[in-house]
């Protein structure tokens, strides 16, 4: 345990010394930025959505919380580009007026973060995803939720854990050790293959139906665009291989391992010869000129940049990105057309992807175990799953920038939006940072899709091509819905994390020499016996064997 914490804290703080000065404003590929389509692929019954249906019904109903004395909460977020947090915006101004708690924000990024946990010098809220909540939890240094949930003193937050099953998989031992984020009515997208299809059509190139057809088409577009970077990405070689992997018949995960629905078991992706595939199809668009010669140090604004001006024809990420590129690429060439096609065939004659969860998304907010007054924090943060709470945070303030119909459900006020119509990057997201509101901000029933349909309508940019996109990833039956991964006890959660940093470091130096050419892709076969040797399979094993249990 003490190996692995202490690795993993010097290479943080060796990071830090290099940005030293710049922790407190984060890269574009601090926080994933979210889209129209960014939450997706519902996992949970449909009871759970006729329950948060139900809940919202209630419309302005109201918690009935207020702290005594008015209390200053500081909470840790990571930012986007797309959204800047804004200190004390409308919707902390209202949470503040309802509440008497007071929200101020620490902006940095996940090395900051990482530093934070490793030295527990926390905030009094954090936001955390879920293997820092497993690593961290169990050392004490949260607020345990469970007791709150046992104890009565978390209604809203319980209705939840009551209605959604997946939610004890956030548990470590049984303790949930923090609140998570649950997603408000999502609409269901993935990572995909996003093209200029307007340069398909005008050069009578077949849409693709498979991956080797995909890569021809784009040494089609080098030759006739000979200064162009055709594929491109974002956040570097592990983010393209975390959003390919699965499509090309491997798989990546977050570090490696990854569930094959296939298989239906867990595996460690790099460890096994379909990996091999990935990793010489991205030499081969490497060789051809056709993925981009910078593909290691992208950014979300070398992606944003390449794809918006025309310098760049494919992505394979989050498919929703494509509609805002579009818009902007339209400003200096009205044909251009962004558009998402059906998932093609891969070498082991597989059509498969992967969409986004669409009930729990993954990111929870932990607090600080020596923060002043617990059991206070505990109820406001409770609140912020009531129906009053999530449509402050969602919607911001009622009567100036929402208002509730005759159901009582909220909707934005038209004349308020159209104040950001034609914002950068987007209208929705202009509006989100002006408010400070939905899940890239501090929301716990946080929406993202549905308020970002809201707002594309009102200003009049739902368009066909967003419809056409729409019904493309519905009617695509490659997409599976993806499952939660299992509850680890905390000695399983210790010996995958040494592991999985071990194993980390070394494959990391390797990706790259096979992508480029470096080292001939038969010779991975040696890499592949290391990551078993170093244990690979181990924590494959560790994860069936507690799926199996569940």
């Amino acid at each position: 345990m003490m190996k692995s914490k202490l690795k993993a804290l010097a290479g943080i703080i060796g990071a830090a010394i290099l940005v030293s000065g710049c922790s407190g404003t984060p890269s574009s590929s601090s926080a994933a930025p979210a889209s129209p389509a960014s939450s997706a692929g519902g996992s949970e019954s449909s009871s759970a959505a006729a329950s948060q249906s139900e809940s919202q019904a209630s419309g302005t109903e109201e918690s009935g919380f207020r702290a005594e004395k008015e209390r200053t909460l500081t909470v840790f977020m990571t930012e986007s580009s797309n959204q800047p947090i804004k200190d004390f915006a409308p919707a902390q101004q209202e949470i503040f007026k309802k509440t008497n708690v007071k929200i101020e924000f620490e902006i940095g990024n996940s090395d900051k973060r990482s530093i934070l946990l490793a030295t527990n010098n926390l905030p009094d809220v954090v936001s955390i995803d879920t293997s820092s909540m497993r690593e961290y939890g169990p050392t004490g240094i949260f607020v345990n939720v469970t007791d709150y949930l046992n104890q009565g003193k978390m209604p809203n937050l319980k209705k939840f854990y009551d209605e959604i099953p997946n939610m004890k998989k956030r548990e470590v031992d049984g303790i949930l050790w923090a609140c998570p984020m649950v997603a408000r009515n999502e609409a269901a997208n993935g990572f995909g293959p996003v093209l200029r299809a307007d340069l398909l059509e005008k050069h009578n190139i077949p849409t693709p139906q498979t991956f080797d057809e995909l890569l021809e088409a784009m040494k089609k577009l080098k030759e006739i665009y000979p200064d162009s970077k055709p594929w491109t990405g974002r956040k570097g070689t592990t983010n393209m291989l975390k959003t390919i992997s699965y499509m090309l018949g491997s798989g990546y995960g977050g570090n490696g391992l990854y569930y094959d629905y296939d298989l239906q078991k867990y595996v460690f992706g790099p460890a096994t010869p379909e990996f091999k595939a990935v990793l010489g199809y991205l030499n081969q668009a490497y060789a051809a000129g056709v993925l981009d010669p910078d593909f290691a140090t992208t950014t979300g604004d070398t992606l944003s940049a390449q794809m918006s001006s025309g310098q760049s024809f494919l992505f394979i990420d989050n498919s929703g990105f494509g509609q805002n590129y579009t818009k902007t690429l339209r400003k200096t060439d009205p044909e251009g057309k962004l558009q998402i096609i059906p998932i093609p065939e891969n070498s082991f004659g597989q059509r498969r992807a992967i969409l986004y969860e669409t009930v729990l998304p993954g990111g929870a907010y932990a607090v600080n175990a020596k923060t002043k007054d617990p059991d206070t924090v505990m109820s406001f943060m409770d609140w912020m799953y009531s129906q009053e709470g999530s449509d402050i945070s969602n919607y911001g303030v009622e009567g100036m920038s929402f208002e509730y119909d005759a159901d009582g459900q909220p909707h934005f006020i038209q004349d308020y939006i159209m104040q950001f119509k034609d914002a950068e990057p987007s209208t929705y997201y202009a509006v989100y940072s002006e408010l400070g509101i939905t899940k890239l901000n501090f929301s716990l029933w946080a929406a993202n899709t549905m308020t970002s349909f809201e707002i594309e309508k009102m200003v009049g940019n739902w368009d066909d091509l967003t419809d056409e996109y729409w019904k493309i990833v519905e009617a695509d039956d490659a997409y599976v819905t993806p499952i939660i991964d299992p509850s680890l006890s905390s000695e399983d959660s210790e010996r995958v994390k040494d592991l999985t940093a071990d194993l980390t470091t070394m494959l990391e130096q390797e990706y790259n020499k096979y992508i480029m050419g470096i080292e001939p892709i038969d010779n991975y076969d040696k890499v592949i016996a290391k990551a078993i040797e170093m244990g690979a399979e181990e924590i494959a094993n560790i994860y069936n064997t507690a799926n199996g249990k569940v």
